[in-house]
């Protein structure tokens, strides 16, 4: 598999613009450490650490292939997984170019821009240390990155498609915002600028074309790819119909199994990791709803038992969703066989986790002059 993946990488056409005039690496391992470049500024970090360890095959000593490993690890002092790894290098076998980085790598971020002036200065054509002098809160500095070294400009377009969106460069500009994302697609075949121009549709509630363009970006990688929380996300705007109607059916279905003290049953709306929380319609103080509430013999039997008039709201990230309803029916005491009219508004808590949306809380309340369950 190793050396397939090998093969792959080199017989593809390079065709993206050099980052480095000189590294360390022998023209294979360069070869394949520039495309991981241009997918490390790109945000396509699993991408470059898969192409830095096939560079690292081709030649160990391979200096800029060390860099992008340590380049996408962590930066968390706690940990000290980048340093860690900056200091497996040895400094005096990489390139000129290649010390700069490794400086800036590990220096503190308010040293860094005295390391990045310093090496603009001794290579100002050096498009990956200029690429440095870049920064999220700054869009205007890719703008100048793009100006300067336009072949290596893609991740620099894609970041000004939100600097157009947000307004950093005049009004906000949808239209200017797709063609610098389109002009970055057409210069870098990576999944980061399918998740752009997706991120930018659904900014104006098109969730249809996001998750096609979404789904593009998880195919470069389905296993363990970082873009299906996206693709989850713009599925469910889509169809938030559909998603409602489920929920809704999961109260009725769980309501259910309450009144018929199924526990079985009930426990398909469960999650191990998370409490049910409830108030009943007696207005009782709070309590976990568990398998005990199934154990304890019931005052009532239920005679009928309606929900009506239900509405889902959703969080904007959609996992999470508040179920409002109302609730009419009698039920009949055992000791006295008195029958009661049923009438109470009610609310619920569902969590979409990886075993499928599962109740978090839920409350009730009789409606003004009527009745909800017997306090005892």
């Amino acid at each position: 598999m190793k050396n397939y993946f090998l093969l792959l990488v080199l017989s593809t056409s390079i065709t993206t613009a050099q980052w480095f005039e000189k590294t360390s690496c022998n023209k294979n391992a360069e070869k394949i450490t520039n495309q991981a470049i241009e997918s490390l500024t790109n945000l396509e970090y699993s991408i470059a650490l898969g192409m830095a360890k096939a560079a690292l095959t081709l030649d160990p000593n391979c200096g800029c292939a060390k860099l992008i490993v340590a380049a996408v690890s962590s930066n968390n002092p706690d940990f000290g997984s980048r340093q860690a790894k900056l200091d497996t290098i040895d400094v005096s076998k990489l390139s000129a170019e290649e010390n700069v980085w490794h400086t800036f790598l590990g220096a503190s971020r308010e040293d860094r821009p005295k390391v990045v002036e310093t090496g603009v200065s001794k290579h100002p054509n050096s498009p990956i240390i200029n690429y440095l002098t870049t920064r999220g809160s700054n869009f205007k500095s890719y703008k100048a990155f793009a100006e300067k070294f336009p072949k290596n400009a893609s991740s620099s377009y894609n970041m000004m498609s939100y600097g157009y969106l947000r307004g950093d460069f005049g009004d906000p500009n949808q239209k200017m915002a797709m063609e610098y994302v389109k002009k970055s697609q057409a210069m870098h075949d990576g999944p980061n600028a399918y998740d752009s121009m997706a991120e930018h549709f659904a900014s104006i509630g098109e969730y249809e074309k996001a998750l096609e363009l979404e789904l593009k970006a998880v195919d470069f990688a389905d296993f363990g790819s970082t873009y299906w929380n996206s693709a989850q996300l713009y599925w469910s705007k889509t169809n938030q119909t559909e998603v409602s109607d489920n929920i809704m059916q999961k109260q009725k279905k769980m309501q259910e199994a309450i009144l018929t003290r199924d526990y079985e049953a009930y426990t398909a709306f469960e999650h191990p990791d998370i409490t049910h929380s409830t108030g009943d319609s007696n207005l009782s103080p709070f309590y976990d709803f568990n398998k005990k509430a199934f154990e304890q013999e019931a005052p009532i039997v239920w005679n009928t038992f309606d929900m009506n008039d239900m509405e889902v709201s959703f969080s904007p990230d959609m996992k999470t969703a508040v179920l409002t309803f109302y609730g009419s029916g009698s039920y009949t005491f055992n000791l006295d066989k008195k029958e009661v009219s049923y009438s109470t508004r009610g609310s619920s808590v569902w969590v979409n986790t990886n075993k499928g949306w599962k109740i978090m809380h839920s409350s009730w309340a009789p409606n003004q002059g009527k009745n909800g369950i017997p306090q005892s």
